[in-house]
């Protein structure tokens, strides 16, 4: 690196400094200002997130049937530790995509929505109710079959998913039925080591949207590792004194 370098790095690095600071006065100028909804906003929240979340670890399997024109089902069952167990019917999908990649190679991806609030079990936390629910699913995988050519169903099992590349998140809000308690939660799915799949494209072009799928994501012999982080209230923590 030469001085003339240097010194356009230097000038650089002071005016994005410069720009920082800005961005944070105008910030505290606007935490500051008398803003009841705002506030209002903020105290909704902060009995939930005055601590860090419950992590859970549980062993669960998933079976998703979904279309892009009927109603569809997603089932999640926890066969060990803790997680929820739930069976919804979900809209269609509206942004669902599959792409082919190379000559093997497939990624499909969507999010998808409850048609309604979903009863569901919380292993340790008991029963309740679904109440906001969104799914984000990316899956690639590095074989599959298409024994009827292009633009036909797509078949593929776990052992084709590439390597830690089936992403399922679950995201919402599950209100507890014995005290109307709310539990925001976040859902992660780990590796995948037994299921299959069928995807149908909506056309032949390698680049399209998803018809309808069916997937299952472990099984109840070998089941998916998911990670559960849940806000919960606490009331009546004791604030200590210090020595």
């Amino acid at each position: 690196m030469n001085i003339v370098d240097f010194r356009n790095r230097q000038n650089l690095a002071i005016y994005l400094a410069a720009v920082a600071l800005a961005v944070s006065l105008a910030s505290f100028g606007r935490s500051n200002s008398p803003n009841p909804s705002a506030h209002e906003d903020n105290d909704s929240w902060k009995s939930e997130r005055q601590y860090p979340p419950l992590v859970f670890s549980g062993s669960s399997w998933l079976d998703c049937s979904i279309s892009s024109s009927a109603n569809g089902r997603q089932i999640m069952t926890t066969t060990s530790g803790q997680g929820f167990t739930f069976d919804a019917t979900m809209l269609p999908i509206q942004n669902g995509k599959v792409q082919l990649r190379g000559q093997t190679g497939m990624m499909y991806k969507f999010d998808s929505f409850p048609t309604a609030a979903v009863k569901a079990h919380f292993t340790g936390l008991g029963d309740g109710m679904i109440t906001e629910m969104k799914s984000e699913v990316e899956v690639s995988v590095a074989r599959f079959k298409q024994p009827d050519g292009a633009g036909t169903a797509i078949h593929f099992t776990a052992a084709d998913i590439a390597a830690d590349s089936a992403y399922v998140e679950f995201t919402g809000e599950f209100v507890r039925t014995s005290d109307l308690k709310p539990f925001p939660f976040r859902v992660l799915f780990g590796r995948v080591r037994d299921g299959s799949g069928t995807v149908v494209p909506s056309n032949a072009a390698p680049d399209t949207m998803i018809l309808r799928k069916q997937v299952t994501l472990g099984s109840v012999r070998f089941p998916v590792t998911v990670t559960t982080a849940l806000y919960e209230a606490e009331d009546n923590v004791a604030k200590l004194k210090l020595p």
